[in-house]
């Protein structure tokens, strides 16, 4: 908070996301994944969230969950992961949702003798966290059910495709079902399968009554569909003749919402320098300028988030795009200018004119990553 390094979040825009969304694919449990400092967004957008139609909320760990508390104390707070049985008496005192991912956890549960709402997890085919056995399954929740102390709140999963050209997501649908044979799902409060993807791509199954909206309400997506031109009309046809003979279930058709990102990362020009023909700039002999030129330096670094692949790339300084050259320090970077660029002129990182999922492109990474590497304790103002 004592440097012009910050990230601006418009909570304008996670609010028409959630609306949209939420209107869009109604479901009783509108689920926000926000783990993760909210996809680095931070949890000062929890309440835009719960206005654009929000009415749940998905963390990976109780820190997080405690975090999303401080926002709202009305709406479920759900950990996607287990947490360790020492902490079970703060999921008790803030209402915290625990992840139930095996029995083992649950005897912790259980031997904790505290009032707890529980979701249980099956593994349906990523094999990472989750009862595989329907046997196991059905008998932790009717032990559930039987205690004074528990209550059964819901049962969920985590497929790992989208569906779109493989058969695993419909493969992972039929496991949960098999899993789940042996409960009355109608009567577990909340069921929730789908993620951003595969509500995009598919129906949800009416067993459902719940989603968990990721990605999308950060204003992107990981799905697109071919555009109208010769060349993708014909991708289209191949795309659809290959599912056809790999039997993959058909999904919906591919649309463009209008979704709004809604995180920008800014710094400042700190110092401008020329430098002459033959010197070098920054660590590692990288950038040696072969005329005179004008470099930037600019108040962030790879310790803020901004990783070293990012030399090569723009930033943006007065609507004009310039080039991160030599090394990425840890605290600074230096960027090659010209002579209207002066100290204290503010500097798009990331942002509109500085795309992320441009900056994800030539990283070779995710959007996800991106804008999750970004340090939690640099501020976030939200407007």
């Amino acid at each position: 908070m004592y440097r012009n390094t910050y990230v601006e979040v418009s909570n304008s825009a996670i609010e028409h996301n959630a609306r949209l969304l939420s209107e869009t694919f109604p479901h009783a449990y509108n689920i926000a994944v926000v783990k993760g400092n909210a996809y680095g967004h931070g949890y000062g957008i929890i309440p835009a969230l719960a206005r654009g139609g929000m009415n749940a909320f998905a963390v990976s760990n109780l820190s997080e969950a405690l975090e999303v508390r401080k926002y709202d104390t009305e709406h479920p707070v759900i950990m996607l992961q287990p947490v360790p049985a020492e902490f079970l008496r703060e999921c008790a005192a803030y209402n915290i949702s625990v992840c139930v991912n095996d029995r083992e956890t649950f005897e912790d549960i259980i031997n904790s003798g505290l009032n707890l709402k529980l979701q249980f997890k099956v593994n349906c085919g990523m094999n990472r966290l989750g009862y595989r056995s329907g046997a196991a399954l059905s008998e932790d929740i009717e032990r559930a059910k039987d205690s004074v102390h528990l209550t059964v709140e819901g049962i969920f999963s985590h497929f790992h495709t989208s569906g779109l050209t493989d058969t695993e997501y419909a493969d992972n649908r039929r496991r949960f079902e098999e899993i789940t044979a042996g409960i009355d799902l109608s009567k577990i409060p909340m069921v929730h399968l789908d993620k951003t993807q595969t509500i995009l791509l598919h129906d949800t199954p009416s067993y459902c009554n719940g989603a968990r909206f990721g990605i999308s309400l950060y204003g992107f997506t990981s799905v697109y569909p071919y555009d109208n031109s010769f060349k993708g009309r014909l991708l289209q046809k191949r795309r659809d003749l290959r599912n056809k003979l790999n039997h993959v279930e058909p999904s919906r058709a591919l649309k463009r919402y209008d979704l709004k990102p809604a995180f920008a990362l800014y710094s400042e020009v700190i110092q401008v320098s020329k430098v002459s023909a033959g010197e070098y700039v920054g660590y590692g002999l990288l950038h040696k300028a072969d005329k005179p030129e004008y470099v930037a330096v600019i108040d962030t670094g790879y310790s803020d988030g901004i990783g070293r692949k990012r030399s090569g790339t723009n930033v943006c300084i007065n609507g004009k795009k310039y080039p991160i050259i030599g090394e990425v320090g840890m605290g600074m970077c230096q960027v090659l200018v010209d002579e209207t660029v002066k100290k204290h002129d503010k500097v798009t990182v990331l942002g509109a004119e500085i795309s992320i999922r441009g900056i994800a492109h030539a990283l070779g990474t995710t959007t996800y990553e991106t804008m999750t590497s970004i340090k939690s304790e640099i501020e976030r103002k939200y407007i």
